[in-house]
């Protein structure tokens, strides 16, 4: 404590001094007379030099102060470009074909809609004729077969044909529904035959036997007759003989008439059963042959629908409103292939975003809702400034860019209160941009000495 007192008291003292002297300064035309020692002994110190130093030593203060405690944004940068927040749509054809018309050039504006080229229609034309009568075939099938159902039912040959057919394919095909019920009944009336024919035999038959069973009475009265002849000596053995036989005779001809009238009912019984089984059998078939008529019209149904779309997809139409950009067919007949974008259109009014590859050494510090500076390529930002914005999405999958290596695609929202312009120039889609990412911050310090602490770390693991 003493030694500092006393270091104290010496400065004290100096500066005392120091007063004093400049209270009497020495006149500077005296001093400048005096020799070369003394004139300096003499000299009053200049307060320039003490200002500067301490001008110096306060702005380094404030520099140190400022780099430990200043602090700069942390940004990653994503180039891109802007595009319609609802994307461009895309023109192209679902199969390959020919050009017919084409009724848009580059930069026209188009309404939703509107047909922009028409493909040769020769061929989905031909497919939709094709499908056309294929299904009229079948619908003419189905109202056959219902028409023939209908007279099996006794409901008469109602024969409905499809709406718009022409009179005389309309009569040709109720001829031929009549054809086949006359087959069917044709069928039928042949098995009725062989029914009545048995019939009649069975009622033959039978009468046959009731007259014989009369008989059989008689002959037996007579046959007692004769043995008491034949007994009293009257009457010749022969005789008695005879009348026996005839008796036997008429038995066992009554008994064939039995037997015969038994199998004509056997016969009308089959007859019979042939002729339901006849009618069940046409009225099956009948059925199946409807059901695959419903099912080939269903197809063909189908198959008209599928060939009426392709026809219509041979004029391509503009989905929205919007202009006409990236035309590629310029020739009438050239060839389009299937799936092959030939157009754009940009969608007209809509709010533009900006589409950015952010780069793989930048993505894990990116986060969706970080807020975004966009700086256009074609309005330097020194001049125009930047667009604020913040990231909407972040691509879960890493793309390949032949410059930039492997990035993720990310999409950044612009704030609603930018109306698509800086000053007074308009915003359009295709624009380039640079997206500077606020991934954070950091100190100015930090920011001053990262790339000597990398050279360091970098140094210190060489051989």
């Amino acid at each position: 404590m003493n030694s500092i007192a006393q270091h104290w008291d010496v400065v004290r003292a100096a500066l005392a001094d120091e007063r004093r002297r400049a209270k009497n300064l020495t006149r500077v035309d005296y001093v400048t007379f005096l020799p070369a020692a003394l004139e300096i002994v003499e000299q009053p110190v200049s307060p320039t030099a003490r200002a500067s130093t301490w001008l110096l030593l306060i702005g380094l203060a404030l520099t140190i102060l400022w780099l430990t405690f200043g602090k700069v944004d942390v940004v990653a940068s994503a180039p891109g470009r802007l595009i319609p927040a609802d994307n461009v749509k895309l023109v192209q054809p679902v199969e390959a074909g020919i050009v017919r018309a084409i009724h848009v050039r580059n930069g026209q504006y188009v309404r939703k809609g509107q047909v922009l080229v028409e493909l040769d229609p020769t061929v989905s034309a031909a497919e939709t004729v094709q499908a056309e009568a294929a299904l009229q075939t079948a619908l003419f099938d189905v109202a056959r077969a219902r028409a023939v159902l209908s007279a099996l039912d006794g409901k008469g040959l109602d024969f409905i044909a499809p709406q718009g057919t022409a009179p005389q394919l309309v009569a040709t095909q109720r001829s031929l529904a009549a054809a086949e019920l006359t087959a069917i009944e044709a069928s039928a009336s042949g098995r009725s035959a062989d029914l009545q024919a048995a019939r009649a035999a069975r009622s033959e038959a039978l009468v046959q036997a009731a007259k014989l069973t009369e008989t059989i009475p008689l002959l037996d009265q007579q046959l007692d007759a004769y043995e008491g002849l034949l007994t009293k000596g009257y009457a010749a053995k022969l005789k008695v003989i005879e009348m026996r036989r005839q008796r036997f005779a008429t038995i066992r001809d009554r008994e064939a008439a039995l037997a015969t009238a038994r199998k004509a009912e056997a016969q009308s019984s089959s007859a019979s059963s042939t002729m339901a089984q006849s009618k069940a059998e046409a009225r099956t078939r009948i059925l199946t042959d409807l059901a695959k008529a419903e099912a080939d019209a269903r197809l063909r149904q189908e198959e008209l629908t599928k060939s009426r779309q392709r026809s219509s997809l041979q004029r391509l139409i503009a989905p929205v409103d919007g202009t006409i950009t990236q035309l590629s067919i310029h020739t009438i007949g050239g060839v389009v292939e299937a799936a092959k974008p030939i157009m754009v259109v940009v969608p007209k009014g809509g709010s533009l975003i900006a589409e950015v590859k952010i780069l793989n050494k930048d993505v894990g510090f990116v986060k969706e809702g970080q807020p975004v500076a966009i700086k256009l390529e074609a309005f330097p930002f020194t001049r125009y400034g930047t667009i604020p914005g913040h990231v909407e999405s972040i691509g879960s999958d890493a793309i390949e860019d032949e410059k930039l290596g492997f990035v993720y695609p990310a999409r950044i929202i612009l704030k609603p209160n930018t109306k698509g312009a800086i000053g007074n120039f308009k915003l359009d889609a295709g624009l380039s941009a640079t997206a500077d990412i606020r991934t954070g911050r950091r100190s100015i310090l930090t920011y001053l000495i990262s790339p000597i602490n990398e050279t360091i770390r970098d140094s210190a693991r060489e051989r």
